[in-house]
């Protein structure tokens, strides 16, 4: 009820508006409290979320998040009898409508956002697990388990929008049209999820591969229908959009089980050319984690203005790549010290005149 308000001198036209006005405040300041309780409960869900969410899965984006703004909506419609009953409506016929109906659809999203987790983790462990007992490719769940969690929770949208009421026909047509108009105005989303869908059929790289992709190199983490997560050496997790990462060139540093690096080194020109050839093989050679020794090679690569550029190829299991390629080139160092062997500096000659005489001064850069 509105409280009555004493208008003793009021003009008349105040007086006239005064009770309109005084409805619509309330029902404007009603109308702010109930979107300040929507985000608190958002917030609650995703504090929630984040307590339950494991640690090493990225939470922006995840059902937990999706759920967090629909419980802020439905929120918002649990609680519209508060303005509409200020304005004049008759709230109690609405609650006794469409109450039931709402607390039913909170239900099934709720229920929705724990069953599609559950779905998706399950198939996570299970891709995980078949992985490390048959050698599975553990890619495909990971993809297939993020499609079911969108999937899930859209039916779940639909039955909720379905219990406050909608007729399922119309709903079905007003859905149609919506997803017309969505596909349309985000084109570039829509094929995020087509090339996603392509990455999960060919599947270039797997989860755990450490590629170079969109400009950016690091170790894949998860693949959804819409992005591709990457870390990277300092584990900084990079997340791109899967229609970035099928249109550009992509390199999957660990398809294979060996690699082969080159390395160049440069010697002085008043070196003996084979005695140092025949040092970076034996540093090769002698490592215990060079594979195919027979297949190591070394060579004179260019005659450059300072120096004779020496390369070296060597083949190394993958995961153990970056620290033998590291090991090689230390023990070269070494070993041109011991053999005394130099490596050169550039340098310069700078010509400076004394009366007609030209002083030749060298000088290392």
């Amino acid at each position: 009820m509105i409280p009555e308000i004493d208008m003793t001198g009021w003009p008349d036209w105040a007086v006239a508006a005064e009770p309109e006005v005084l409805k619509w405040s309330l029902v404007f300041g009603a109308t702010i409290l109930i979107w300040i309780v929507a985000i608190v409960i958002k917030r609650l869900v995703m504090l929630v979320g984040k307590m339950v969410t494991a640690k090493d899965m990225d939470f922006e984006g995840s059902s937990w998040d999706l759920g967090a703004s629909v419980a802020r909506m439905f929120a918002l419609i649990l609680m519209s009898p508060l303005p509409l009953g200020l304005a004049g409506y008759d709230w109690r016929t609405l609650v006794e409508n469409r109450g039931p109906g709402a607390i039913a659809a909170v239900a099934i999203l709720f229920v929705a956002i724990l069953f599609a987790n559950w779905v998706a983790r399950s198939m996570r462990n299970f891709g995980g697990k078949a992985h490390r007992r048959t050698g599975a490719d553990d890619t495909l769940f990971a993809f297939a388990g993020s499609l079911v969690k969108y999937l899930i929770f859209a039916v779940a949208i639909v039955m909720a929008l379905t219990q406050l009421g909608f007729p399922t026909t119309s709903l079905a047509a007003v859905l149609g049209a919506l997803g017309l108009a969505i596909g349309l105005g985000l084109q570039d989303t829509m094929k995020s999820v087509a090339a996603g869908v392509m990455l999960a059929i060919l599947r270039p790289f797997r989860i755990g591969d450490y590629v170079s992709l969109a400009g950016l190199e690091g170790e894949v983490t998860d693949i959804s229908p819409f992005t591709t997560s990457l870390k990277q050496v300092d584990n900084k997790i990079v997340i791109v959009t899967n229609d970035k990462v099928w249109s550009d060139a992509l390199v999957n540093h660990t398809r294979q089980t060996r690699r082969r690096f080159d390395l160049y080194f440069d010697i002085s020109y008043d070196d003996n050319m084979d005695h140092a050839l025949a040092v970076l093989l034996a540093v090769a050679t002698d490592h215990p984690r060079v594979l195919a020794k027979s297949e190591t090679w070394v060579g004179v690569h260019a005659l450059a203005d300072w120096s004779v550029k020496l390369r070296l190829r060597a083949w190394v299991a993958t995961p153990e790549f970056v620290q033998v390629r590291a090991d090689i080139t230390k023990g070269v160092k070494e070993a041109f010290d011991r053999e005394g062997i130099s490596i050169p500096y550039p340098h310069q000659v700078n010509v400076a005149y004394k009366g007609n005489v030209a002083v030749n001064k060298a000088e290392h850069e």
